[in-house]
């Protein structure tokens, strides 16, 4: 084998830009590893049952349900086992042997096709919304593949409770390389945004995520526990959102005066990275829902790499990262009191912002930076 040539591939059906794993893998393993995109194989392969004149969208969507527990896509066990056979062509062809997948689709034609697979597991996806019930075939392949890969310690816990013994715990983490705000001077945000600057800002920067027509971040918490606060700071701190513009009728209705809405951007656009540089309290927050309980969100990443305290929700996931009063203000689930006054605690504790910003990013750059966590990719290939 020639140095340069690459003995793992990667599929990803995401775009690189909005969920960029891939490309820290990549850092990790550099030409060793391929990226291939996974809807691209798909859609290739469709297209070849199209030109043999089968409706190939009928076919796969009218085929029955055989119980009613969806995989993360929302098909079903029947239908995915048929785009599992799609995908067989395709990893026969590669000369990879290792596979790595992110999440679960496209795994078992892997293991059929004879390939060492190991699943970057995203999140635990939970057919109900209140507790945890996977979907078999997910199951069937997080115990065969050779390896799990979770983001979340959280995770990687139950995953082994349930018997699923082949876990390894890679958090999302940061590549500094590709993403560090406190490099990006807060006056590419100031300069558009010119009245907030001199004002204690609270923000957040992230997504906004419905399933079912329920919001599953728990964002809207945030507007409600500034409302609190806002006549005590009497326009001393401003709130600044940049999500979904979904966020902008809720705001509305709490009647919040002092806030900014900006633009979603891509994850390392340089406004975003000056936004968060310039953010003085950033808040996570989350729902009971499994995906969002269990997971180390990239957005936690991603404050702690930026400066300013975070005010985050307790849950099993948050907790494999953060501590109270060490690198995060932690407040209850829900408590929306709570969280309200961890932002009138922060406004007015400017020591206790600088300690918690300062710890943040020294966990950032000892422990979840990707130039820490590449060499642990490397022993766990056995490169």
């Amino acid at each position: 084998m020639r140095s340069n040539e690459a003995i793992a591939a990667y599929i990803t059906g995401y775009d690189l830009n909005m969920y960029p794993r891939p490309l820290f893998i990549k850092r990790a393993l550099g030409s060793l590893l391929k990226i291939y995109n996974s809807r691209a194989i798909i859609d290739h392969l469709l297209n070849k049952i199209r030109a043999s004149a089968i409706n190939s969208k009928n076919m796969i969507y009218a085929l029955p349900r055989i119980h009613d527990c969806p995989q993360i896509n929302g098909v079903d066990s029947l239908t995915a086992l048929l785009i599992e056979s799609l995908y067989m062509p395709f990893f026969r062809k590669i000369s990879e042997r290792t596979v790595i997948i992110l999440n679960t689709m496209g795994a078992l034609a892997a293991i059929r096709a004879g390939k060492r697979v190991i699943i970057d597991l995203m999140d635990l996806w939970s057919c109900s919304p209140q507790g945890l019930r996977m979907n078999a075939l997910d199951y069937y392949v997080l115990r065969k593949a050779e390896q799990v890969w979770a983001w979340s310690k959280a995770i990687a816990i139950l995953l082994k409770r349930i018997g699923i013994n082949n876990v390894r715990y890679v958090p999302f983490g940061i590549d500094l390389n590709q993403f560090d705000p406190m490099k990006v001077p807060t006056t590419i945000f100031f300069e558009r945004y010119k009245d907030v600057e001199g004002k204690i800002l609270i923000g957040y920067s992230g997504g906004m995520w419905y399933v079912n027509g329920e919001e599953r971040i728990g964002v809207e918490k945030i507007v409600r526990a500034f409302k609190l606060v806002e006549r005590e700071v009497k326009g001393d701190a401003v709130l600044v959102l940049q999500t979904s513009r979904s966020i902008i009728p809720i705001v509305r209705r709490y009647g919040i005066k002092n806030y900014v809405y900006v633009n979603q951007t891509r994850f390392n656009d340089p406004l975003r990275l000056s936004l968060l540089h310039a953010l003085d309290i950033k808040v996570l927050t989350a729902t009971k829902f499994p995906s969002v309980y269990l997971a180390e969100r990239s957005t936690m990443f991603q404050y702690m790499a930026s400066g300013g305290a975070i005010i985050a929700e307790r849950t099993p996931g948050a907790l494999g990262v953060l501590r109270h009063m060490y690198n995060a203000y932690m407040v209850n689930l829900d408590d929306i009191n709570a969280m309200a006054q961890a932002m009138l605690e922060l406004i007015n504790d400017k020591e206790l912002r600088n300690k918690l910003d300062i710890n943040a990013r020294m966990d950032i750059e000892t422990t979840y930076n990707w130039r820490v966590i590449s060499h642990n990719i490397k022993n766990y290939l056995e490169l």
